[in-house]
């Protein structure tokens, strides 16, 4: 696995905001839900700030644009490699912070599929831990998670079929976060 070079960033960003812009778009089409505003280009706060049910809901969107390198594989060989993705640690972070009404959405281009994942799903995905260093003189480092996608508390093809289990998963949440009961396991909700 080779370090991060500053040109990979122009391959991340390829393509984002129609990506942001589709899932904007979709949010505010969403009959159950209201967009009340997106924050795309925010570093404080989640991509999109939602209401539903008079339940105040923050989604996260990443993608994932590209099959990952045999490095990332040896670290979870156990995982199919397309099932994995990563996730970084300041990510991960903020949706913690956001509560259990927080979402992360992916976009995975290479499988053509949309997972979501509660802040629960999240809690208790299995992941593996990684420290990845960057390509800047100071030699910093920046944490990783790779997580299963195939873990995902719904996986699918459209993006209104992702936003439909997200209404679902949010009517549900307050239950399976105070229930004795082991958290539902991936894939539970079927849109």
């Amino acid at each position: 696995m080779r370090a991060r070079r500053p040109s990979d960033w122009v391959a991340d960003l390829g393509g984002r905001h129609d990506l942001e812009t589709e899932v904007r778009s979709a949010l505010a089409a969403h009959p159950d839900m209201v967009l009340l505003r997106s924050s795309t280009n925010s570093l404080d706060r989640l991509d999109y700030q939602l209401e539903y049910s008079e339940q105040f809901v923050e989604l996260e969107l990443k993608t994932k644009n590209q099959r990952l390198s045999q490095g990332w594989q040896q670290l979870r060989p156990e995982v199919r490699e397309a099932d994995l993705f990563v996730v970084d640690e300041l990510a991960m972070r903020k949706i913690t912070d956001a509560g259990r009404f927080a979402f992360l959405l992916v976009w995975d281009a290479p499988s053509q599929r949309w997972a979501l994942w509660s802040s629960g799903d999240l809690l208790v995905a299995s992941r593996r831990r990684h420290t990845r260093a960057l390509d800047t003189p100071a030699g910093k480092t920046k944490g990783k998670l790779l997580f299963d996608i195939s873990e995902a508390g719904y996986i699918g093809t459209s993006l209104e079929g992702a936003l439909d289990a997200l209404v679902i998963m949010a009517g549900h949440l307050n239950h399976w976060w105070q229930d004795i009961a082991p958290w539902p396991t991936s894939g539970a909700v079927t849109v």
